[in-house]
């Protein structure tokens, strides 16, 4: 649980795997208001996946993300030592390290390192254990749908509603969610329009766009929601390069206002200009991360190092 109110976004050891695959390995990540945090990393390497838990788009398999202090994710009790003390396994390993010879002083901390390293909790660990994560749920659980009002998510293929045209896509989740009235929001979506200089585009049609053209919209329509925090994922990697730059502007026009971001992106010169911090993911892991001077004029480690040499 994280009660600095500077901290928007809290991974704490998130694991994602899809099936036998291993994508995520515990990855810890804080994310603070007004910080451009962007993460690069070879393709395959966990980077869009770790996004996309971070407003559960995809729901982790071990580990928590919290926001502004809330919990997105189900509770992790391997993060929460206090509720693994209450289950039955934790009950049964302690007698064993016991008959073992283990110390009363030490017999704790084996057990719950033990139960940790092996994973051995099951589904169903007895009434306390059970009653300790419903009261923990109910004290820190935020619901999803609340939280992704306050994060914004830029994909890489736009997702615009092709059978309705630019200012209906971006009035649609406001209204729908009742968070202004229509009026309120074609204003504002006017607003928008005008601010990514596409204000002729309202009544047209996604199909009519460029890429680059789509992709600001889509930008404009997370904004309509209000986000603390916004998420792009590779945003001009399915670009012409011609388009890419008019979306890099309107991310670096974001940045300076003063919006929180997490982006992955292969953008060498965006991670240079605009981050705060940079981050490398490899093999699911973060490998790296530091400031953007230092990440890329002193790379420390091995496989970032190689993959700068290709990119740059």
């Amino acid at each position: 649980m994280i009660n600095d109110n500077n901290v928007i976004i809290h991974a704490d050891n998130v694991y994602k795997n899809f099936h036998k695959t291993e994508v995520l390995k515990g990855v810890s990540l804080e994310v603070k208001k007004g910080e451009k945090v962007v993460i690069i990393g070879a393709s395959g390497s966990g980077k869009s996946t770790l996004l996309r838990c971070l407003n559960s788009l995809d729901e982790a398999t071990y580990g928590e993300v919290w926001l502004h202090g809330k919990l997105l994710t189900a509770v992790d009790p391997y993060l929460h030592r206090d509720i693994i003390a209450l289950s039955h396994t934790y009950a049964a390993v302690k007698e064993r390290l016991l008959q073992e010879g283990v110390s009363e002083d030490a017999l704790h901390d084996r057990a719950i390192e033990k139960i940790k390293a092996e994973d051995l909790l099951k589904s169903n660990e007895g009434a306390a254990y059970k009653k300790a994560i419903k009261e923990f749920e109910k004290a820190n659980r935020l619901d999803i749908n609340v939280a992704r009002r306050s994060m914004g998510m830029v994909f890489q293929n736009f997702n615009l509603f092709h059978n309705m045209n630019v200012l209906d896509n971006m009035i649609y989740a406001p209204v729908k969610l009742k968070l202004m009235t229509k009026e309120d929001a074609i204003e504002k979506a006017k607003g928008l329009l005008t601010r990514i200089n596409l204000p002729d585009k309202i009544d047209a049609y996604p199909s009519s766009l460029s890429g680059g053209q789509k992709q600001r919209i889509a930008i404009a329509r997370s904004l309509m929601m209000n986000p603390e925090v916004m998420l792009f994922d590779e945003p001009t990697s399915a670009l012409d390069p011609e388009m890419v730059g008019e979306v890099l502007s309107l991310m670096k026009e974001l940045a300076e206002s003063g919006m929180t971001m997490v982006v992955v992106t292969h953008e060498m010169g965006f991670a240079r200009e605009v981050a705060s911090r940079v981050l490398f993911v490899n093999d699911g892991k973060i490998a790296e991360e530091n400031t953007p001077e230092e990440f890329f004029s002193n790379p420390k480690d091995s496989r970032l190092r190689e993959f700068l040499s290709k990119v740059l």
